[in-house]
């Protein structure tokens, strides 16, 4: 089921309500299309009816506006603009709305994301004949939510099921972004030796689950590292007897010997993790990502990556080279700074011993901040690892996954249930170390039929494709 099949879909239940009701319309879908659909069917119906929508804020006001009159369907803009220069529809401000003390019947009226219960909105709202009410999150007062249901019931739509459907199978635009480790460099070679190294580890204990055995033991059959090891070395011609003249028996030790092979084990997954972290945090992928966000100076971007320590690199990197602060970071591995609002002014300690003192912001209280800063556009770009918080609420136009050893952007979309884009279809820039474990891991990605990778043949063509390592992320 799509996004018009669930907005019909809710459109039919607020119909056979007797056009009376409550919507919750969470992300990622957008809650002015019912408003629009509830409006052409009423006005298809009837022009010369009468609608008073209410909203919180002027701006979301002129949001409304500019969706309902600007559409695919000229014909239908043209009408829209029409019964709003005549009054037929009229849109006001909460705050105006009651200070005005509006009363004046109309035959509908919509109420769209109220944050709070109000007597004199909802007696007006009770007065007319079709009313609903769009909600994107309850009420701050729990207690509030019932007392609406009262007046507009709450309607059986946009089930979680459909939802999450919905969310993972959004559009993806995907462009792969390669980067070149130099050859020559200490990188390479490091990340050479780490490959070599889990090769042969492989080879020694045939897989990692043996290797992981050798290492931590198996609980299920009660079973030590130190047996496991010990039936590894026999099973391989070792034994404490070993001719040491010889060097093919020195070699034998080198690799067999029990006490080795509990240390290799132990090693070579310490050895997957430095080199995880080699490409993952690789430096030549901050130009990359810079390069993004310039050419793409107007919309809001998230960028994903592995670790919470690169996260801060690539936020520190952007600033560096932006004329003002335009990336937050947005995970833990923040150090604690001193406190300042929204427009960057220190806030003090008001009271108590140390009443006057600099406050200071923890992660949590950065995250936060930035969150605000980033929806108030104060910020373009949020920069988080790999498991950014489930509450982040943000609607955005890019994302950026600096790594193919991140999770996929299918698992981002059923996890985060409050991040909202813009475009129909997502935006994905995907960036990875050419020739590393970073560029098979996504070549060997399965993607949906939605999920389009814009330049894959282009990138495939020029990969060596020798692949002479282990993955193991």
């Amino acid at each position: 089921m799509d996004a018009n099949e669930l907005f019909d879909k809710a459109g039919i239940s607020w119909r056979n309500n007797k056009g009376i009701g409550t919507a919750f319309v969470p992300s990622p879908l957008n809650d002015k299309v019912l408003v629009y659909n509830i409006l052409a069917k009423v006005y298809s119906k009837n022009d010369k009816a009468t609608t008073i929508i209410i909203t919180n804020s002027f701006t979301e006001r002129t949001e409304l506006i500019e969706f309902i009159t600007h559409t695919d369907d000229e014909e239908n803009n043209v009408e829209f603009k029409k019964l709003i220069d005549s009054k037929n529809i009229r849109i006001f401000t909460s705050k105006f709305f009651i200070t005005s003390k509006w009363w004046t019947i109309t035959n509908l009226c919509i109420v769209y994301r109220p944050e709070e219960y109000n007597v004199t909105i909802m007696d007006y709202l009770n007065t007319c004949k079709f009313k609903l009410v769009v909600l994107s999150k309850l009420l701050s007062n729990v207690s509030d939510n019932s007392k609406l249901y009262k007046v507009c019931p709450l309607l059986d739509c946009f089930q979680q099921a459909e939802l999450d459907e919905l969310r993972v199978s959004s559009p993806v635009e995907d462009m792969w972004i390669d980067v070149t480790i130099d050859e020559e460099s200490e990188t390479w070679k490091l990340y050479k030796y780490y490959s070599d190294y889990i090769t042969t580890s492989l080879n020694i204990f045939g897989s990692f689950d043996v290797m992981q055995q050798a290492r931590m033991g198996n609980a299920s059959l009660n079973i030590s590292a130190a047996s496991i090891c010990a039936k590894i070395a026999q099973e391989n011609g070792w034994n404490e007897h070993l001719d040491m003249n010889y060097e093919f028996n020195v070699k034998i030790d080198e690799l067999y010997n029990p006490n080795n092979l509990h240390d290799r084990a132990t090693q070579t997954y310490e050895a997957i993790r430095n080199r995880g972290n080699l490409v993952t945090d690789y430096s030549g992928k901050l130009d990359k990502v810079l390069e993004i966000v310039k050419e793409h100076n107007e919309e809001k971007i998230l960028i994903i990556n592995k670790r919470g320590e690169f996260a801060t690199k690539v936020c520190n990197f952007i600033n560096e080279y932006s004329e003002t602060e335009i990336c937050g970071n947005y995970h833990n591995k923040v150090d604690d700074i001193p406190a300042v609002d929204e427009d960057n002014n220190p806030v003090f300690i008001k009271s108590g011993k140390e009443k006057g003192k600099r406050k200071s912001m923890g992660y949590k209280a950065q995250m936060t901040m930035n969150e605000r800063k980033f929806n108030l556009g104060k910020l373009r770009c949020l920069s988080m690892s790999n498991a950014p918080d489930k509450s982040l609420n943000v609607t955005a136009d890019i994302v950026i996954i600096t790594s193919p050893l991140c999770e996929d952007i299918k698992s981002y979309l059923y996890r985060f249930t409050n991040i909202r884009f813009t475009d129909n279809k997502i935006k994905l820039f995907s960036i990875f170390c050419r020739n590393t474990i970073e560029e098979q891991k996504l070549f060997n990605k399965s993607v949906q039929d939605t999920h389009k990778i814009v330049n894959k043949d282009e990138i495939m063509a020029n990969s060596k494709n020798n692949f002479d390592f282990i993955i193991a992320d």
